[in-house]
């Protein structure tokens, strides 16, 4: 039989719930207030709208980087080639040097200041030797001068190729291309000159230095010539005139 009134243990469990409620409430109202100052709100609208402009850009780039992959144009291997082939000129010249120590030594050699202790074959000796590098040295403009205008045959054909294929470029990336293609080209155009130049002033300079060591060679050679003493010419080992009195 039951009774209107609940047993002691239950009564306690009930103000057990209740004063836990309360503690759970309690603690939940008061870190309301900076919880809700820490949210951070999203707005879908906009993250979309980010999104979708990221999807067009990496879309505009594949387009370009499929653009620059089907240009079949490329002259770089050519272009370097080029550049190997015009160093090589200055490295292999054979009259005056390109290289400061090989002019250093040259012109020790060649063309020095003070002769008063060269005797006669050394003077004779380094006249020679300045005349086969004067003609060394123009052989060295003649062949580099043939060079670039081989060369200069393919900076034409490789120019007209980078000016198509900029006219046909079907994206930023392909123009950017094209325009540095062109530009090699014309980085070619300044080394060949570069490189002419450096020939022609190596020849001018050798002119100088062989003008002025024949000068000092030919004066030299006059002070040795006058520097010695007159003196009576010594009698001859022989009667010129044994018949003279016939």
């Amino acid at each position: 039989m039951s009774t209107p009134f609940s047993t002691p243990s239950s009564a306690r469990s009930r103000r057990n719930r209740a004063a836990l409620c309360a503690i759970v409430l309690s603690v939940g109202l008061g870190a309301a207030g900076p919880v809700a100052a820490q949210l951070v709100v999203v707005d879908p609208t906009n993250h979309a709208t980010s999104l979708l402009q990221a999807a067009r850009q990496l879309e505009s780039l594949a387009n370009e980087a499929r653009g620059l992959a089907a240009s079949p144009y490329s002259h770089l291997a050519e272009n370097s080639e080029a550049l190997r082939d015009m160093a090589e000129l200055a490295r292999t010249a054979r009259g005056i040097a390109a290289s400061a120590d090989g002019l250093e030594r040259q012109f020790r050699d060649l063309y020095p200041e003070d002769l008063s202790g060269a005797d006669l074959e050394r003077l004779l000796a380094q006249g020679g030797a300045r005349t086969q590098t004067a003609r060394r040295t123009a052989e060295d403009v003649a062949r580099t001068a043939a060079e670039l205008e081989r060369l200069g045959r393919g900076r034409e054909r490789r120019l007209g190729g980078a000016l198509a294929a900029s006219q046909a470029a079907a994206g930023q990336t392909a123009a950017v291309q094209s325009t540095n293609q062109m530009l090699a080209v014309l980085a070619e155009d300044l080394t060949a000159l570069r490189t002419i130049m450096l020939a022609q002033s190596r020849l001018m300079a050798e002119a100088t230095a062989r003008e002025a060591a024949d000068r000092v060679t030919a004066e030299e050679a006059r002070r040795r010539r006058w520097s010695g003493s007159g003196g009576a010419p010594s009698a001859p080992k022989f009667d010129p005139l044994p018949h003279a009195g016939d």
